[in-house]
């Protein structure tokens, strides 16, 4: 039998905050919660609060399957929550709470070793971790004392929470790299590559040549479908759309960026692994959870 690929997601723990409800939530978790749904073991490193929200995210989190050994506790801050609205197309957007737990992440040696040892196959992080000096100084450590066969990272920019530096260092550090079209349209804003083209093929070609780490781009374009670029082979293939009643859009990203990783992981072709990645984050928007149960 197959060792079960190891991932490690760093980043935030949210709770999304409805006006009349509550969900758990943040891209590393629903990723992490998504990558063990699909078979791979799954590590967070997080952080939550001293409080209600902090104890039910990190057993939630174990509900989900993932590993929460690295979750840590910060006694003085709380855990971290963001404000959702959707409008009328069920799409959302986000207050995020600043100086929240996941702000403050803090790596000693004996976490170092603990990650060296489990010898992980995929570390995965975004840019809102970033966006505080303690955690990203945490993800610097990580990629300087740690070595993994592949890095990706989803730049998932939200508004305030990230800069040029912390989406450099997404660009400059990543194997496989997953941008949504509003992504692409602020990377071209932050003058970090150029294009005349607004065809996926021609994008993801030109920020593969500035940037020689990448193996895999990833663009998502919403209803027009996602497209896939191996920047080694030049193979592409474009992938339309699920149609699904849309009850919430939130995890969507998430559960793709998992499916397609771990198919990926397990050597199906560029073709299965882009399926697979459609019917996930198909069944994901016609649920209200970002990680609903089957």
């Amino acid at each position: 039998m197959c060792q079960r690929k190891k991932i490690l997601s760093i980043g935030e723990i949210i709770w999304d905050i409805y006006p009349a409800e509550q969900c758990i939530g943040g891209a590393p978790l629903n990723f992490a919660a998504h990558c063990a749904a699909c078979g791979c073991e799954a590590w967070l490193l997080s952080a939550v609060g001293d409080d209600v929200l902090g104890v039910s995210a990190v057993k939630q989190a174990r509900g989900f399957g993932v590993k929460t050994d690295l979750i840590q506790t910060v006694s003085d801050k709380q855990t971290g929550q963001c404000l959702v609205s959707l409008d009328i197309n069920q799409v959302p957007s986000y207050n995020i709470l600043p100086d929240s737990a996941y702000d403050n992440i803090s790596l000693c040696e004996s976490d170092l070793s603990r990650i060296q040892s489990e010898h992980m196959d995929v570390l995965y992080f975004g840019t809102l971790i970033q966006r505080s000096p303690k955690s990203r100084s945490a993800i610097y450590n990580v990629l300087e004392k740690c070595g993994f066969p592949e890095i990706f990272c989803d730049l998932n920019l939200r508004a305030g929470c990230y800069g040029k530096d912390s989406v450099l260092l997404c660009l400059q550090n990543a194997t496989i790299l997953k941008i949504s079209d509003e992504d692409e349209r602020l990377m071209r804003k932050f003058e970090l590559y150029s294009c005349n083209s607004e065809e996926p093929q021609d994008i993801v070609r030109a920020i593969s040549r500035l940037f020689g780490n990448l193996k895999i781009i990833l663009l998502t374009r919403g209803s027009k479908g996602s497209y896939v670029y191996d920047c080694r082979t030049q193979e592409s293939v474009f992938q339309h759309i699920i149609p699904v009643p849309v009850v919430s859009t939130v995890g969507a990203g998430d559960s793709f960026a998992a499916a397609w990783l771990s198919a990926y992981l397990n050597r199906d072709p560029l073709e299965l692994c882009m399926k697979k990645a459609a019917e996930r984050s198909a069944f994901v928007v016609s649920r209200k959870e970002a990680v609903p149960e089957k």
